[in-house]
């Protein structure tokens, strides 16, 4: 079994999510290896959108996973005659907030911290909305719940599933085994990973790796599955976000 690198980070993320941090932890002699999370499987639109026609129109768009936006806004938007100039546009993050941009004119709000929990707090100190929200079957149906709570009307759909993927090959167990550094972009990557890895070397990664997260889910998705020291990003932003994986490597003996 290879020995621990104090130099080695696990992204358990897609390439698109928290892109070029890969190139920034290599200029800081950081090797930075990618696990796809899980596959996704489009939920096919003509079994939403039909519901959704039937409805008034959101005044508010909200989405917590670049993925939803390929999947679900996309669809939508190709059936509207033309954008509604009231429509408020709410991303979980600024990864998703970016890849919204190309697709829903306008302003693109973020709330002041990550993830969908920080969305319901912004959200439910404002007028009575009527929210299309397009999410994954894993995501659940709490964040909705919390905005019907405050008083919205929530249109909750599933534009896409999430596929588990086969065991991990060779290299990415041998990564796994060197990494001082676990970041997890989603609860449902790490839900994943747990199934894709022997039990003890699961034991091994959650006693002796700390993880950094994205959001409160995602936290309460590492402390369920064990890991003793989770660290909750305040920020996405590269140079912020390296800073903090570097600081992190530090505390694990870097």
């Amino acid at each position: 079994m290879p020995g621990p690198s104090p130099r080695t980070v696990v992204l358990l993320a897609g390439l698109e999510t928290l892109p070029g941090l890969d190139r920034s932890l290599r200029d800081r002699g950081v090797r930075a290896v990618r696990i796809e999370p899980f596959g996704i499987r489009p939920v096919p639109p003509r079994r939403w959108l039909p519901r959704l026609a039937r409805r008034r129109a959101p005044d508010t768009l909200l989405v917590t996973s670049r993925t939803a936006v390929e999947t679900g806004v996309r669809p939508w938007v190709r059936t509207l005659a033309a954008m509604p100039p009231s429509l408020e546009a709410w991303a979980a993050g600024p990864g998703t907030a970016e890849a919204l941009r190309p697709v829903v004119r306008g302003r693109i709000r973020t709330p002041s911290a990550i993830g969908g929990a920080a969305v319901v707090r912004a959200l439910g100190a404002t007028p009575r909305r009527r929210i299309l929200y397009l999410r994954s079957d894993r995501a659940g149906p709490d964040l909705a719940r919390a905005l019907r709570a405050r008083g919205h009307i929530v249109y909750d759909v599933v534009a896409y599933r999430l596929v588990r993927l086969p065991p991990l090959r060779a290299p990415l167990r041998q990564a796994l085994e060197r990494a001082r550094l676990l970041v997890a972009a989603s609860p449902s990557g790490i839900e994943h990973l747990r199934a894709r890895m022997e039990r003890p070397a699961w034991r091994r990664l959650v006693a002796d790796v700390p993880v950094v997260v994205l959001g409160d889910r995602s936290a309460k998705a590492a402390r369920r599955a064990g890991f003793e020291r989770i660290v909750v990003a305040p920020s996405t932003e590269p140079v912020r976000f390296t800073r903090l994986l570097l600081r992190e490597l530090g505390h694990a003996g870097a």
